[in-house]
């Protein structure tokens, strides 16, 4: 048949019909080759930057806060830990690695076993005295809507076989390192909205401003930010976009070879630390966003970064159009899919999600839309763009009670075998205002009978300080257990903790865990109090209003200044949302109108029990007397409780060079306190001894907290007399008859 149509046709007919097939297939030639070329070269990579990258993540114990190792005792203890992952998003390549280490002084069997998200996923015997623990295990990939991989851990040790033999082994013991970590990775273009990309923030979040100089609203958004990255665990990092002129690092930066072809790409191709020429490199620069040069994951779009990423931007075009022109139209696709979403102007109030570089930013425009991420409001953001109108953040302290779910304390049930505990970790402003402060802790709690109906404990601790205690009956029923807080246990940040223990199960039963819950209503009693003069007592007055002050200086020294700031503010509980700002001038005394916070600022008619100026330090008591008069002090600065124009504020004061405060900043007693980079150096307390005390307790308070004392007695005397009058009446009655029955007789 074929060899009939050849003869019939010739050779270039049936050249001329396979063409044709191939073009109903594959369409014109030049269309095919055209778009081969179209996903390659200039155009093909610009079409393809900023896609398909994975975002790699590290997260250890120790950047979660625990800075030394966790012990598990003998005979059963179990732990579990929280490592945060992007809420909502699959993760790939995931892998847990545990250290730790074991000790089997006591001997017998010890075992572990750890789990992943409630299953069992590893159990090991230890037979040795003593030995490394390391293990590496796979994560699975699928999304975790509440944000976390829970890592739980098992240890159980038994020394004797026999029957009723105490296990109690002081010597058996397993350790958890602060190296054990999660690692993943995961897709940026998976982050959708405001509430997932905060969760994906790294640990160290790189938080970009314009320059490191910044006009007042600018500096105000951006310390803010900084205050509530510090206040969610983040350690953030500084970072300016570089100017021409300045040297940049271009550690790790990956310049597609096609666009190498373009000079300000091919400058930027060696990598290592490189002088930029001009605004055409910056704008290669931005397109290619090298973590160490510039690579933000928070953004303050100011009306100047805007400004001067689209100069750039318009630089690196005008670049191209003479390099490769049939690639502008790739370039302004790219342009106008990424870049955009830094360049557009924001609305008041606005906070959007936007991708650039590969990497999912967070990009606020003012101070105002910063409310939408604190974190009470944070779980609604579930669109890429927010605009934040009004927030009252005061609301919950406004009753006479704030539940203590609202305070990070879960209601929830505890398994209990010997010990658990409960807690709550909160913020002083959180819990106050309106001249009112904490009071008492109510707790409801139940508790479940045991086999051998043993007893039950509840011991509540406020900032380690035992303020009650209570023996809970075990029927499931609910009781409440009121303790009242005393004045000096307040802190800046408080940790209420609920110890539970359980008797253990009598005879040779096998150790069994029986639940004990912390209810809903449970809750904390406000009163109203004149705070202290006290760092303490100014976080109380914070919660109602505070301003802050700096001088303009700090706006020119940006990279350094709002670190500091954001530091002072969390360290005094300061809220960064609903917090006022104010520049002075540099020969202007601020007037404050309401509790503040002075960094740096002259304060009109100032009264302060400290004064440091030239390395010069000088505590007075409240007489007037000098307690301390040193000098020759560096890197140190001065924090401490002063008044100005009647209104009660916190100073601080630096002198040369001021010293790079961190988290490890906390201030809670006294009202004066030197710190370096290190934290607070020394503490002191030179307010009246009579106001950190509580107030005396009167008559009426024994009478109400020790009725038990006098209204058992009271109640028996009572009863004693009242059986004496009666007995008096029956034989007054027993008389009067026999009297009248003579009588008749």
């Amino acid at each position: 048949m074929i060899n009939d149509i050849f003869e019939r046709r010739g050779p270039r007919a049936v050249l001329a019909s396979c063409a044709a097939c191939a073009v109903l297939l594959f369409g014109s030639p030049a269309a095919v080759f055209g778009a081969s070329s179209a996903d390659s070269g200039i155009p093909g990579a610009f079409a393809r930057l900023g896609l398909d990258t994975q975002e790699s993540r590290t997260v250890t114990l120790r950047q979660l806060g625990l800075l030394e190792s966790v012990t598990l005792n003998a005979p059963d203890t179990r732990r579990e830990f929280f490592l945060p992952v992007p809420a909502g998003v699959p993760i790939s390549d995931a892998t847990l690695q545990f250290d730790g280490g074991y000790v089997r002084g006591d001997g017998g069997r010890e075992t572990m076993l750890l789990s992943l998200d409630g299953s069992p996923v590893l159990a090991r015997a230890f037979t040795q005295d003593a030995g490394g623990v390391s293990a590496n295990l796979g994560v699975d990939g699928a999304p975790r809507p509440n944000g976390f991989v829970r890592l739980g851990l098992g240890f159980a040790s038994v020394v004797s076989q026999t029957e009723c033999a105490d296990q109690t082994a002081i010597g058996n013991v397993l350790r958890v390192d602060p190296t054990t970590r999660l690692t993943f990775r995961f897709n940026p273009a998976d982050v959708r909205d405001l509430r997932t990309a905060w969760s994906a923030l790294p640990y160290a979040p790189v938080l970009a401003v314009s320059d490191g100089k910044l006009s007042a609203g600018a500096f105000d958004t951006a310390w803010r930010i900084d205050a509530l990255l510090q206040r969610d665990g983040k350690r953030p990092v500084m970072q300016a976009l570089p100017a021409v002129g300045e040297t940049a690092d271009l550690t790790g930066v990956d310049v597609p070879a096609p666009l190498r072809a373009i000079p300000a790409f091919a400058a930027l191709a060696a990598g290592g630390r490189h002088a930029i020429a001009d605004d055409a490199e910056l704008g290669a620069l931005l397109a290619l966003a090298p973590r160490a040069a510039f690579g933000p994951d928070v953004i303050v779009a100011d009306e100047t970064m805007r400004r001067r990423i689209d100069g750039a931007l318009d630089a690196l075009r005008a670049q191209i159009a003479n390099a490769a022109n049939d690639a502008l139209p790739a370039f302004d696709a790219w342009r106008q899919r990424s870049a955009a979403q830094l360049t557009e102007p924001l609305a008041a109030g606005e906070t959007r999600v936007a991708h650039v570089g590969g990497r999912a930013l967070i990009v606020v425009g003012d101070a105002r839309g910063i409310g939408a991420l604190a974190q009470g409001f944070r779980p609604i953001d579930v669109s890429n763009r927010v605009i934040v109108h009004r927030i009252d953040l005061a609301q919950p302290a406004r009753g006479d009670t704030i539940a203590l779910a609202d305070l990070g304390g879960d209601p929830r049930s505890i398994d209990v075998q010997t010990a658990a505990s409960w807690g709550a970790r909160f913020d002083l402003a959180a819990a106050s205002g309106n001249g009112r402060l904490p009071e008492q802790v109510v707790l409801d709690l139940a508790a479940s009978p045991t086999l051998s109906n043993g007893g039950a404990t509840a011991t509540v601790y406020f900032n380690d300080v035992m303020i009650g205690a209570k023996l809970i009956n075990v029927d499931g029923a609910r009781q409440r257990l009121v303790a009242p807080i005393p004045r000096y246990a307040l802190a800046r940040t408080n940790d209420l903790r609920v110890t539970f223990r359980r008797q253990a199960d009598a005879g040779c039963q096998a150790r069994q865990t029986y639940p004990v819950a912390v209810l809903p209503s449970s809750h904390l009693r406000l009163g109203t109090a004149t705070p202290d003069d006290t760092f303490a007592g100014m976080a109380a007055r914070y919660a109602s209003s505070a301003t802050v002050y700096v001088p303009r200086a700090y706006l020119d020294d940006a990279l350094n200044a709002v670190p500091r700031l954001a530091v002072l503010t969390g360290a005094m509980g300061i809220a960064p949302v609903s917090a006022k700002f104010a520049v002075t001038g540099a020969q202007d005394t601020a007037q404050p109108d309401g509790p503040f916070l002075a960094a740096d600022v002259r304060l009109a008619d100032e009264k302060n029990p400290a004064a440091y100026s030239a390395e010069r330090l000088v505590l007075t008591a409240p007489n007037g007397d000098t307690l301390l008069d040193m000098s020759g002090l560096s890197r140190v600065a001065v924090v401490s409780v002063a008044s100005a124009g009647g209104q009660s504020g916190v100073v601080y004061r630096s002198a040369g060079a001021a010293p790079v405060l961190t988290d490890k900043l906390q201030l809670s007693r006294g009202n004066i306190a030197v710190v370096g980079e290190s934290g607070v150096l020394r503490q002191f307390d030179t307010a009246d001894p009579q106001a950190l005390t509580d107030e005396p307790a009167t008559s009426t308070d024994w009478v109400t907290r020790h009725w038990a004392r006098w209204g058992i007695p009271a109640v028996l005397v009572v009863l004693l007399l009242a059986l004496i009058a009666l007995a008096g009446h029956a034989r007054r009655r027993h008389r009067k008859a026999r009297e009248g029955g003579e009588d008749r007789g």
